[in-house]
């Protein structure tokens, strides 16, 4: 691209806003996680997944409300603002014991970081070809992940020194820190860059359904997210069940969890860095994303069979480090050449509202199975998610393949 160094200084910037937020949110998750043990039994892990949903509609509702009303630039501004405000208002209130804090604390963490996340990627993907995705996704998703990694350290540092909900507070301030570079990020661009194509007319158009309904690779990314999905939230309680049973103080395991989502990162650096970019520009993104299944069930038959903490924790640091890097990476190259309805609305949708939604069901059903049957079998999750990575697996192999630039040779087959 002949404007490619312009190109570049804008989405340097809106990399550091997302950095920030990035680090934030790994101090956030790990104390809301522990803060919220300390407050309820494991098992009501569930109940809250099932309260996730609902904060995404009205917050993908909300976002896409203001990308109509203020646009991309201001949107983006409020959202680390007011994500900011909520994560230390719910932290205060749970150092007070003010009832149901942890509970409104760990459901949004569990919900404002896809939006902010999803913001970013929706403008960088107007920044870029298709060629230049395979080219940086890889280096982007690393350099968000320094922050990340930064975030897991200092929380398993802080933690026991100043306690969880302090922390939580810092979070806060960092998140909403990052509008300072998300301003400039988007000046730099021009509005040019995240015009609107289209305006929503009925309650439908803000969450783009027809598309998804219409295009093939939305709607087939949307399946696979609910696949991917399901197997994070049966990886997740199947770790955290047999981790409440090993580390039953909340400090401690506010402090384990830490090091444990900045292992995660660190492991995802590597990938992004020496996997990514050659993975990308050597095969065919559909392969890519059709092989990650494969790992994770392999993962998960060794839970079947040995479902204790050190088995299900390494299939639950597995499935997020890939999906830290070679996942996201991928794709992201599938948004680039799409309208901007498509990157922005029914990206929210897919990547946000479903992302979440799909926890949140699936974490309905096991309650639902739960009250009927009394405590499910901890194997039982690990098999679930290999059932779901065949599933994922078949979706994956029907994407449409971006078509590669004309001075790019063809992904290998």
């Amino acid at each position: 691209m002949s404007d490619r160094p312009r190109l570049q200084q804008p989405v340097a910037t809106l990399v550091a806003a997302a950095t920030m937020a990035l680090l934030a949110y790994e101090m956030a998750r790990s104390s809301a996680a522990s803060i919220f043990l300390a407050h309820y039994p494991a098992s009501r892990l569930t109940e809250a997944l099932i309260l996730v949903p609902l904060a995404m509609i009205a917050l993908t509702f909300t976002v896409s409300w203001l990308l109509h009303r203020v646009g991309a630039s201001s949107t983006y501004a409020l959202t680390l603002i007011v994500s900011g405000l909520i994560l230390a208002a719910a932290a205060i209130g749970a150092r007070r014991n003010i009832p149901g804090s942890a509970f409104v604390l760990y459901v949004f963490a569990q919900a404002y970081i896809v939006l902010i996340v999803e913001q970013s990627w929706a403008f960088i993907n107007s920044q870029f070809s298709t060629d230049d995705g395979k080219r940086w996704n890889g280096i982007i998703v690393a350099t968000t992940t320094v922050g990340a990694v930064m975030g897991g350290l200092l929380t398993g540092l802080l933690s026991k020194r100043i306690g969880s909900e302090q922390v939580v507070i810092c979070a806060a301030a960092l998140t909403a820190a990052g509008t300072v570079f998300s301003r400039r990020a988007f000046r730099k661009a021009g509005p040019e860059r995240t015009a609107v194509d289209r305006h929503p007319e009925r309650l439908a158009d803000h969450f783009a359904w027809d598309l998804l309904r219409s295009d093939s690779t939305l709607g087939r990314l949307a399946l696979m997210v609910v696949a991917s999905q399901s197997i994070s939230v049966l990886f997740d309680i199947a770790f955290h069940r047999s981790l409440q049973a090993a580390i039953p103080l909340q400090e401690p395991r506010t402090s384990f969890l830490g090091f444990f989502f900045g292992g995660v990162n660190a492991a995802a650096l590597i990938l992004q860095l020496g996997l990514c970019p050659r993975l990308l520009r050597r095969f065919q993104v559909r392969l890519i994303l059709a092989g990650i299944p494969l790992v994770y069930g392999a993962a998960a038959l060794a839970g079947v069979f040995l479902p204790l903490l050190p088995v299900l924790g390494t299939a639950f640091f597995l499935s997020k480090t890939v999906d830290y890097s070679v996942f996201r990476a991928s794709k992201e190259v599938l948004y680039v050449p799409l309208p901007f309805t498509a990157r922005y609305r029914g990206k929210l949708t897919i990547d946000a509202l479903i992302y979440r939604a799909a926890k949140g069901v699936t974490s309905g059903l096991l309650s639902l199975a739960g009250l009927a049957v009394g405590v499910l079998p901890l194997r039982l999750y690990p098999l679930l998610a290999v059932f779901f990575g065949g599933l994922w697996n078949r979706i994956s192999l029907g994407l449409p393949e971006p078509k590669p630039e004309p001075d790019q040779p063809p992904a290998r087959r």
